[in-house]
């Protein structure tokens, strides 16, 4: 027997940095695929674009089984804009397929996955 994967959404929280300060947290839950990539992509672009100054933005991956290309693609695209805007970018719980998609295309390097 296939288990379903759990039904997409994304939620945002707060938390304590390290630092003290306050972070953004986007928690995904569900395959990260074409269907669902734009509804990820909205909500990271809103707490980006919101921001006042650099943005501390973590990106919750621990209930995701499946991301595919596009789902990189948004990754990416969050990361650069962060570190563009010089906050930080991190992700966290990535394993299973996810972990293994990133390692394959090397942006595990790139998005310290």
């Amino acid at each position: 027997m296939i288990a379903e994967a759990p039904e997409f959404g994304v939620r945002i929280e707060k938390e304590q940095g390290p630092d003290g300060g306050s972070r953004v947290v986007v928690v995904v839950s569900g395959d990260v695929d074409y269907t669902h990539v734009g509804e990820l992509e909205s909500a990271v672009d809103h707490e980006i674009d919101r921001a006042t100054g650099p943005l501390d933005l973590v990106v919750d991956l621990a209930a995701v089984p499946y991301c595919d290309s596009c789902g990189m693609r948004v990754l990416l695209g969050a990361s650069q804009r962060v570190d563009g805007g010089g906050g930080t970018f991190v992700l966290r719980g990535v394993h299973g397929q996810p972990s293994r998609a990133l390692r394959l295309t090397g942006l595990d390097r790139v998005l310290g996955a």
